[in-house]
């Protein structure tokens, strides 16, 4: 056993010698590892000056490529393999000389001693060079052996070895009660319940804990649960952001992520469909919708700012996010200039950016609904659409079937009618209008009394001082003003009619309004309005002869104003259209016309029309309303080819100053390049990133993953793998899990089942003295780590062990509690926050409506949702404690716990070991126990002798209490379970 040991360190010590670092003393005599060791000295200390940017270059000299650090300069090279003696960038570094160590005095670096042998030893031992390692693409790595028992599957054996090297040993395995609540709430957001835990706990077969996983994975709790972190990364918020700050409808983008999570989307399709969904051959409304990833950005329409400006910034953002999300590269400075440390020219950015610059989108603001957008229906609203189109189809056909013997009758009807239209002298003749007033009166009095015409109208007559006017400039089909005298204004005009008919108005009115025809009351309405057509629609009847039509405007405040137009007209009682389609030669008669004809004669000479013609309006407003139902959505898309814009550099980043070089499509050399025959679009973009030749994508996305359930990345920059990020504690591990992941075709849920079903997953976080001092940060994983659970999480907690939290899944954003006055207060008073009511108030925080410029107030570590964020913020402010202290949702859910337990529980020891069981998921121990028996009876008699404080506490939050309850025990078991809610195991994930 010993020799075995003895094999694998020695084994362990060769592959992890890129982790390991060597002691000062033995740097001259060993051989120094380039990526792990000399790259980071080159980047930190060298590349401001002798880097990737060639704009802040010195002395021509580059120290990023093999080729510029060995490049004869004259007679001399920075580094010459094996001749330290003939290495000047060596000799510089080494000097004591302030004219000529490097880095020089006034840039503030210094190299230590340490360092600058290293540099050394590497360029004694032959100054060999290799790729950053993230710019490689994985291989399989072997698999290390465990001579014991503890592995239980690959991801084990790596970390097992490494913790050998680090001198540690891994934990025990966690008591099944905190393990059920920590992959509990780390596969679903949400804490097990107590049934669910009793059922774990009596399960002793031995794929007890792998079904758990099994059935949490299933779960629809789990897409809601692994959306937190991709809504973070997307930017994903409920308001545009900046001034104004105008709402949007992007909730279906976030609902359709959910299920895309929990139906198991392969990986590299989730990318291809957020990415360039709508360029997929004939695309799904879903495939289309899932590119609102980026769509998700803030968008600035503040007024003044320059549309041009606003839709570069919103490439730069795509570009940014797509880069960081699946590359793990921070590319922002790379609007400006060469990137300082990874090989990202000035150049290649704007090639990647370029994929992005094609969108329709024109930077001009459309309050929440910029296009391009997807006017989305889901599924079942298709599918019922589609039922009642189908019906809709099939009734409109049976309408318009040939049927001889009705056709011939319609036939006649047509020649006859046109022989009498042929005698009809034309339309109603609309004389000019007079006007009388306005008359000064309380706008209520004067809508209801009569000021003098009404009873009818004498033009020569007068009301006081005031006289009939005619008004020829007073034009139908326009808002005509009115003075801003409070009272009433009337209108009269003549219609002439050579035979009886009907024709339809449009009136408006500021305010209220009146009409009279023929001396009779037809309408009335008092409200308060600024005119406007179509306010009112009115069909009269006329008489042969002459009508009278009287029209009364009341305005109650401000500027008055009167609208009027005939919109129809029928003679014969027969609508307009088709007295012009029966003029109309029979031969030139247009295709509606001949429907319109056919539709009147049948609705009155053919009995089955009775029948179906109601049926087919019913669909139609079905129709119309299942349209309305559509959510607009910000999708992406692409030009056609003849509007394509030209990609330009831009000097600085500056949308107005475009150089002269053009570029295409592209992505960074460093990396490996498109297909060649490939079109250069967003969906080509896409398959390449997912290509199981990019050496990135597969990694960082393992990476981020590994960092949900560990707390921490194995690379620790999870945003950035380049040659400033960190590097990987086990990169063997991450090779092996980014392998596995693209080989299981990229499988997320199997990613996760292999992560919670190890033993490194299942170990316990208790912390040894050791532990603490040779691992501080676990960044070995030598035990479980232990931290606060985001805010969300608490929120959800709370609300799940109170019996609160609603089951409802997705749907639009909605509004629970909140302190007053915080919207108006950021939008100068102009948007003010009203919460919901009932089960509203109970969502997941998933679905709490997110104004950008001031989130949800309960959440206080939570990304700022203005630009892609992939690192979670950890955080101990005291916020921290007000917030699950004294925040409406969380003291409301502290009094439904409690009455959630003296409902289900007789006893008072048994009412308080179901509350600490709902927020621990363990049994109280005896003094615990005692503990909280002390201060319920304390509290008891406190409230006792304060009876308004126990009302005042049960009567935070909108969710009704049990009148059959005790008030002063309430409230006292309200505080014990806000204790609960607030103990450091119910905080934090262990």
């Amino acid at each position: 056993m010993y020799r075995l040991f003895c094999t694998i360190l020695v084994t362990f010590l060769t592959q992890l010698s890129s982790v390991v670092d060597v002691t000062v003393d033995h740097v001259a005599a060993a051989d120094v590892d380039f990526d792990s060791q000399v790259r980071p000295i080159l980047s930190d200390k060298c590349f401001q000056c002798h880097g990737p940017d060639e704009a802040t270059r010195e002395a021509d000299l580059r120290l990023d490529t093999v080729e510029g650090a060995r490049a004869d300069l004259g007679g001399y090279a920075a580094f010459v393999p094996h001749d330290p003696e003939n290495s000047e960038g060596l000799r510089r570094v080494l000097s004591s000389d302030p004219d000529e160590v490097m880095p020089p005095p006034d840039s503030k670096l210094t190299l230590t001693e340490r360092e600058k042998k290293i540099l050394q030893a590497w360029v004694e031992s032959g100054a060999t060079w290799s790729e950053h390692w993230s710019f490689v693409p994985p291989q399989m790595p072997d698999v290390p052996d465990d001579p014991s028992s503890w592995s239980r599957n690959e991801i084990d054996r790596f970390i097992r070895a490494r913790a050998i090297l680090a001198g540690l040993s891994p934990q025990a395995e966690a008591d099944r009660e905190t393990l059920i609540r920590r992959v509990t709430l780390d596969l679903t957001g949400l804490p097990p319940t107590p049934q669910e835990v009793d059922a774990f706990l009596a399960d002793q077969s031995d794929d007890a804990y792998e079904r758990l996983v099994d059935r949490l994975l299933a779960s629809p709790r789990y897409g809601e649960r692994m959306a937190w972190e991709w809504l973070d990364a997307a930017r994903y918020a409920d308001t545009d952001g900046f001034q104004g700050d105008p709402t949007r409808t992007m909730w279906p983008w976030r609902d359709w992520l959910v299920d895309a999570l929990n139906a198991n989307m392969p990986f590299d399709q989730f990318t291809i469909e957020m990415l360039a969904g709508d360029l997929l051959d004939d695309p799904t409304p879903e495939q289309i919708l899932a590119t609102g990833f980026n769509r998700n950005h803030m968008f600035n329409g503040e007024g003044g700012r320059i549309a041009e400006e606003t839709r570069v910034e919103n490439v730069f953002d795509r570009a940014e996010t797509t880069g960081t999300v699946w590359l793990g590269l921070t590319m922002t400075c790379c609007r400006c200039h060469d990137h300082k440390f990874d090989p990202i020219s000035l150049k290649e950015y704007f090639q990647f950016y370029a994929f992005f610059d094609n969108t329709s989108e024109t930077g001009r603001s459309g309050r929440g609904k910029t296009a391009p957008v997807l006017n989305y229906l889901d599924e079942d609203q298709r599918r019922r659409r589609e039922d009642v189109a189908a019906e809709l189809r099939s009734i409109e056909a049976e309408l318009s079937a040939p049927r001889p013997d009705l056709d011939n009758d319609q036939a006649a009807w047509e020649i006859e009618l046109r022989a009498k239209l042929a005698s009809d002298s034309g339309s109603a003749e609309l004389g000019p209008w007079w006007q009388l007033g306005p008359i000064p009166a309380d706008g209520r009095r004067a809508f209801d009394q009569d000021l003098g015409p009404e009873s009818g109208v004498e033009l020569a007559s007068t009301v006081g001082e005031l006289t009939w006017t005619k008004r020829d400039d007073i034009k139908d089909g326009v808002v005509q003003p009115l003075p801003d005298t409070v009272g009433a204004t009337y209108f009269y005009r003549k219609i002439e009619s050579s035979s009886k008919r009907t024709i339809q108005l449009s009136l408006g009115s500021d305010d209220a309004i009146k009409v009279f025809f023929g001396g009779k009351e037809v309408l009335a309405k008092f409200t308060a309005r600024a005119a406007a057509a179509d306010q009112e629609r009115l069909q009269i009847e006329l008489e042969p002869g002459e009508n009278e039509l009287l029209i009364k405007i009341v305005n109650t405040g401000g500027i008055g104003g009167f609208y009027f137009n005939k919109t129809n007209e029928s003679v014969f009682g027969l609508p307009t259209e088709v007295v012009a389609a029966v003029k109309t030669e029979p031969q030139k008669q247009t295709p509606d016309q001949r429907n319109v004809l056919r539709e009147h004669f049948r609705s009155n000479h053919w009995p089955q029309w009775k029948t179906l013609a109601p049926r087919r309006d019913q669909l139609n407003k079905q129709l119309a309303a299942l349209e309305k139902q559509a959510v607009t959505v910000m999708v992406m898309d692409d030009l056609p080819s003849d509007r394509r814009r030209q990609t330009l550099i831009l000097e600085r980043g500056g949308y107005d100053k475009p150089t002269d070089v053009a570029v295409q499509p592209g992505t960074p050399a460093a990396l490996p390049p498109l297909p060649g025959d490939a079109p250069r679009n967003r969906l080509t973009l896409a398959r390449w990133l997912v290509s199981p030749a990019n050496p990135l994508t597969a990694r960082v996305t393992v990476n981020r993953y590994w960092q949900t359930f560990f707390g921490r990345g194995i690379v620790e920059s999870t945003e950035d793998f380049g040659l400033q990020g960190d590097r990987p504690t086990h990169p063997d591990l991450l090779d092996w899990l980014a392998t596995h992941f693209v080989r299981s075709g990229w499988n997320v849920k199997q990613l996760h089942k292999l992560i919670v079903m190890s033993a490194t997953y299942r170990q316990s976080s208790k912390l040894s003295q050791a532990s603490l001092q040779s691992d501080p940060q676990n960044k070995w994983f030598a035990r479980a780590p232990r931290y606060r659970l985001p805010s969300w999480m608490l929120r959800d907690q709370a609300l799940s062990v109170s019996g609160l939290l609603s089951p409802e899944l997705g749907g639009p954003a909605v509004k629970p509690y909140q302190p007053e006055g915080i919207w108006a207060e950021a939008t100068f008073g102009k948007i003010r926050y009203t919460p919901d009511s009932g089960e509203k108030l109970y969502r997941r925080s998933l679905y709490i409506f997110w104004r950008r410029i001031v989130g949800p107030t309960m959440f206080f570590d939570g990304a700022k949702r203005q630009t892609c964020e992939v690192k979670p913020t950890r955080t101990n402010t005291p916020l921290h404690a007000l917030t699950t202290l004294n925040e409406t949702t969380f003291v409301e859910s502290a009094r439904m716990m409690a009455q959630r337990v003296l409902q289900e529980k007789e006893s008072q020891t048994a009412r308080l070991g179901y509350a600490f069981r709902l927020a621990t998921a363990r049994k109280p121990k005896d003094r615990e126990l005692t503990v909280l028996k002390n201060r319920v009876e304390q509290l008891r008699g406190d409230f006792a002798s304060n009876p308004e404080d126990a009302l005042q506490l049960l009567s935070v939050g909108q969710s009704p209490r049990d009148p059959q309850l005790d008030p002063a025990e309430h409230a006292a078991y309200t505080v014990v379970c806000s204790i609960l809610l607030n103990l450091d195991e119910t905080l934090s994930k262990q």
